[in-house]
């Protein structure tokens, strides 16, 4: 009565064992499509859209008195250099000199410099939508304020300079540029006036090449609201199987108990041997496996009467010396002898033990082109030491590229990098033999000639 209320206790929360975790994923996930954020653009970072533009031309002071002459009377060349960054497809900022000569009110020529930081808006692109593709030309207005200097009197009164600029775009870093602008500054820059009064002017236009450093243009935003759905989906399934795995185990635990307790009883009422749960907890029973030693017996008289197994190997057998090599292996010949032959032949050295292990690498290097292929020698290595076999590794290169003198190097090339792998294994010298090669075309496709492979072999 106990053992059977115990059982129904076990019983109460069934679970099948063999229930895997990803049993326990019920909905579908569905692979995300890159959709991207309307209008958002990325500038590229720190290091894109930067750019520097040399230009000349002509300025003309305007002020107070007039002095003689007419406006081209007061025109000098002009020097204008400026650099900056687009930090958005509309909005740049800017450092910018203007400079050179200008004719004040008595007609002499004095050196001067306009320093000031603009701040500049594409209207172009501020009607545009799609920024992936340059405009062919560009309409920007500027605003900017700074310092203007007249070396002839070492005045240094505050300017602001209101401009545009034009562009065409001549490549996608290069773009023919001119522009036209204005700065307003103190009555006392030409040494005659107030100082705190706007009055003064200087008149610049310039033309010349702008140029764009470091990545250029601008790439859409991905819009991650669908990706962090995924991942909100993807979190909930994972805390659903941890839940499921967590009840499995509390129910294997259960179990466990219930049958530790069924063999207490089983003890005491001195049934234990006659239901065979005297094994030792945590051990399984062993059984004798069968060899099949009685059929093949059986089948090898059938085509020779004149042999016994204990007779020792059969005379077909004992009087071949073919030794099985990977270029000439065939799965027909093993496949076609009797499972002790087949033993026999392995024991005695004549045929590799399982499947060869091929390695391949990438065109004419020691390089695994799969990293993940050393989980392959780690194991192999691990076989070795537990069963005292020995490896024979074969290297190879594809005979189609390099000549007969640059395979048979690469072959022992890459043979001694696996068997230094398996060395790092704890695998000895000498239970490897190295062979190599040169360049073949066993295998199809051609590339799978680029090789070296590991037998097995009982010694």
């Amino acid at each position: 009565m106990m053992a059977v209320a115990l059982t129904g206790q076990t019983m109460a929360a069934p679970i099948n064992d063999d229930e895997q975790p990803e049993q326990f994923m019920q909905e579908e996930i569905v692979p995300v499509t890159v959709t991207y954020l309307d209008n958002v653009y990325s500038n590229g970072g720190w290091d894109a859209n930067w750019f520097i533009t040399v230009q000349g031309g002509m300025s003309a002071f305007l002020g107070k008195p007039v002095g003689h002459g007419d406006f081209f009377d007061r025109t000098k060349p002009l020097l204008n250099i400026s650099a900056g960054k687009w930090i958005t497809p509309t909005v740049a900022v800017r450092a910018s000199f203007q400079g050179f000569q200008l004719t004040d009110a008595f007609m002499e020529a004095r050196k001067y410099q306009n320093l000031h930081a603009d701040l500049m808006y594409n209207i172009t692109n501020a009607m545009r939508e799609d920024y992936e593709m340059l405009n062919k030309w560009d309409l920007i207005p500027y605003i900017g304020i700074g310092l203007v200097h007249n070396s002839y009197n070492g005045a240094k009164p505050f300017g602001m300079t209101l401009g545009i600029a034009g562009r065409y775009r001549l490549t996608d870093r290069l773009h023919l540029t001119g522009e036209i602008s204005n700065t307003f500054t103190s009555k006392a820059f030409d040494g005659w006036g107030e100082n705190k009064i706007f009055g003064d002017n200087l008149a610049q236009a310039s033309i010349g090449l702008t140029y764009t450093i470091g990545k250029n243009g601008w790439k859409r935003v991905v819009d991650p609201k669908p990706y962090m759905f995924q991942n909100d989906q993807l979190m909930s399934q994972l805390e659903n199987a941890n839940s499921k795995i967590h009840k499995l185990n509390v129910q294997k635990a259960k179990d466990a108990a219930s049958l530790a307790e069924m063999r207490k009883i089983l003890e005491i009422e001195g049934l234990l041997d006659k239901y065979d749960l005297s094994i030792p907890e945590g051990e399984v029973k062993k059984y004798p496996k069968n060899n099949y030693s009685g059929l093949n017996s059986l089948r090898a008289r059938l085509r020779d009467k004149n042999w016994s197994e204990d007779d020792g190997i059969h005379p077909r057998l004992a009087q071949t010396d073919k030794v099985y090599e990977p270029a000439a292996w065939n799965a027909a010949d093993t496949t076609k002898l009797e499972p002790r032959e087949y033993f026999r032949l392995m024991k005695d050295g004549k045929i590799f033990v399982g499947t060869p292990v091929f390695f391949f690498f990438r065109l004419g290097t020691t390089d695994l082109n799969e990293k993940a292929q050393i989980i392959n020698v780690r194991e192999i290595a691990s076989v070795i030491k537990r069963y005292g076999l020995s490896a024979r590794v074969v290297g190879a290169a594809d005979s189609q590229t390099g000549s007969a003198y640059t395979n048979e190097k690469l072959s022992q090339k890459r043979a001694q990098y696996i068997a230094d792998l398996l060395k790092k294994q704890g695998v000895p010298e000498d239970r490897m033999e190295l062979q190599y090669r040169g360049g073949i075309n066993s295998y199809i496709p051609m590339h799978g000639n680029r090789n070296t492979c590991i037998l097995l072999y009982f010694k």
